[in-house]
């Protein structure tokens, strides 16, 4: 009897190491997931998190649905990616509004806001690069951003590091430096006039002044300017919201606005004299790369 007692003792606790293993394993993979999300490696996320959703075995949690989601969120801006799989973007959203129903949707509202709150972002970039019909669910999608996606309130937490944390507090707030770039994003396609100062065209420092304006800050009007009002930091230190200058070998003949976050590559909105209001990647562009002064931040 004593025998029995203890081989069905061994059994019990081999099935709860066994148990506690695989679930161990299964949390190791999905925490790979967010991993490989922050590295931007979305296709790799959008694979794996389907396969994840198609194994029961992983029903207990949202985490593979959000990933799902999310990464074809980000894939909606490869062109190629989006003629091959406009109908899974519809399933996302089904995804996503589900998740929104619930109980776990505040948790993951809290431990990923950073991530909701830079896909607000991106959506804005999106409906303002696609604002035509020709895009199958175009409609579909656009109303479900503004009017469930953006309903929502993504706090946006700043990702630093150590070097960086003494210096990322000054300037204006994370939420305004948010709201800014949501802004400046609503001109994307408005053409360049030379001396413009609104909607009807905007040359690169009207643009710049007009967008901070909204924020109440009034920048000077012309670039050379605005270089002078700013505070100048370091290129480690610039990411949204910070104004970047350029000069034509003489003085600063252009300004634009990073849209990138902390530890990116360098991007920037800019009232671009051949493209309009546009964005352009700084550090993959030779003409832009030779033509970089600096970095200014806006002081309140």
């Amino acid at each position: 009897m004593e025998k029995s007692t203890r081989i069905r003792s061994f059994y019990i606790f081999f099935i709860f190491v066994s148990a506690s293993f695989y679930l161990h394993a299964q949390q190791r993979k999905m925490d790979r997931l967010e991993q490989y999300y922050d590295q931007g490696h979305y296709k790799m996320v959008y694979r794996k998190s389907t396969r994840m959703l198609n194994d029961s075995e992983y029903d207990y949690s949202v985490i593979p649905s959000y990933y799902r989601a999310m990464s074809s969120f980000q894939l909606m801006h490869n062109a190629s990616w989006m003629r091959r799989h406009q109908s899974e973007i519809k399933e996302s959203v089904a995804l996503m509004n589900s998740l929104m129903q619930k109980a776990q949707w505040s948790m993951l509202m809290k431990s990923h806001s950073g991530e909701l709150a830079d896909m607000e972002l991106l959506f804005d970039v999106w409906l303002a690069r696609n604002n035509s019909s020709n895009i199958d669910n175009h409609k579909y999608i656009e109303d479900w951003i503004i009017e469930v996606y953006k309903m929502h309130e993504y706090e946006h937490q700043e990702r630093v590091n150590p070097e960086q944390n003494q210096i990322i507090p000054e300037g204006l707030t994370a939420k305004k430096r948010l709201d800014l770039i949501h802004y400046a994003y609503e001109f994307m396609g408005v053409p360049y006039k030379w001396g413009g100062v609104d909607e009807n065209g905007f040359d690169c420092s009207g643009f710049t002044q007009h967008v901070f304006k909204f924020q109440n800050i009034a920048l000077p009007r012309v670039s050379i300017d605005q270089y002078r009002y700013v505070k100048q930091i370091d290129g480690k230190r610039a990411y949204r919201g910070d104004l970047v200058f350029f000069s034509n070998g003489e003085e600063i003949s252009h300004v634009g606005i990073l849209v990138n976050d902390v530890n990116e590559p360098k991007v920037m909105i800019h009232s671009s004299s051949s493209k309009g209001i546009s964005v352009a990647d700084i550090e993959v562009s030779s003409y832009w790369g030779e033509k970089l002064v600096g970095y200014g931040r806006v002081i309140e």
